[in-house]
């Protein structure tokens, strides 16, 4: 997903204009911009009806914005930053109006999106590795993934996550291995280019194993679940098919505790992201 800079970090973006100046005229202005974080390497801008013109860059070191023959009663301001000189964040259009001699901006504050940065649908298999190749085959599974920017920039994002999943058992005593994931976590997203990203991510929580087991071997086998502790692993490669949408595929690993002993699984998954 290329990256953004969230509505309320680019209001805040700071336009010294002279107040000498007659903005319904053509005239040159220069503009001293603040950059929405201390993360932020450049900044490029253009005026006129739309944004198809070519881009003026400058360092943040100093955002100082020339605007020659600009016509405030026709003419719009507009900006983008990076972070890491690859990715630009969506395009700010500036307005001003004279009315009341004040400055619009679209993305509005209106327009600013919530809590939930993205939600991920997807699907994984799990293969087991040392003793949990004794009782399990294989695991294919589905999960809804909540995610959350923990910071202005959305490189720190925070998640919720619920999944289920089953497989064949190696055991006789165990018809089906089904499980339910419960777990939180935290990954860090990286810029590799403009569409593709690249995002570390560690979990915690519980998986819920629903077995229909004979524990005691007495031939019977009853509904049997029980809770082990949890730890996954995922490093998720983002390609971003729109502004809406984001095609992920990631490697997979899953570390789950039970009375002294440590299952571990290992697998894939690809998912769709639902971007807000």
């Amino acid at each position: 997903m290329a990256f953004r800079v969230r509505t309320a970090a680019c209001t805040v973006l700071l336009l010294l204009l002279s107040t000498a100046l007659a903005f319904a005229s053509s005239t040159s202005l220069r503009i001293v911009i603040r950059p929405a974080s201390d993360r932020v390497q450049a900044i490029r801008y253009q005026v006129g009806n739309d944004a198809s013109h070519p881009w003026t860059e400058v360092h943040s070191s100093n955002p100082v914005l020339v605007l020659d023959a600009f016509n405030s009663a026709q003419d719009r301001l507009f900006v983008q930053q990076t972070q890491d000189n690859q990715s630009w964040s969506e395009i700010y259009e500036y307005q001003y109006k004279s009315e009341d001699k004040s400055w619009t901006i679209t993305p509005s504050e209106a327009d600013s999106p919530g809590l939930v940065e993205s939600l991920d649908l997807k699907l994984y298999n799990l293969y087991p590795l040392s003793k949990s190749s004794t009782y399990y085959s294989y695991m294919i599974g589905a999960g809804l993934k909540m995610n959350i920017a923990l910071d202005e920039q959305e490189t720190l994002l925070g998640y919720a996550e619920l999944a289920y999943s089953r497989g064949p058992s190696k055991s006789d005593w165990v018809d089906t291995m089904q499980e339910v994931n419960l777990s939180v976590g935290m990954g860090y997203r990286f810029a590799i280019s403009e569409n593709f990203q690249l995002t570390p991510e560690l979990g915690y929580g519980v998986v819920v194993h629903l077995l229909n087991a004979d524990f005691d071997q007495d031939g019977t086998k009853t509904f049997e679940p029980f809770i082990d502790q949890q730890v996954r692993l995922s490093l998720n490669l983002s390609y971003a098919l729109s502004e809406a949408y984001t095609l992920i595929v990631a490697p997979l690993g899953v570390v789950f505790f039970e009375k002294g002993s440590i299952g571990t699984l290992l697998g894939f998954q690809t998912g769709l992201r639902f971007n807000f």
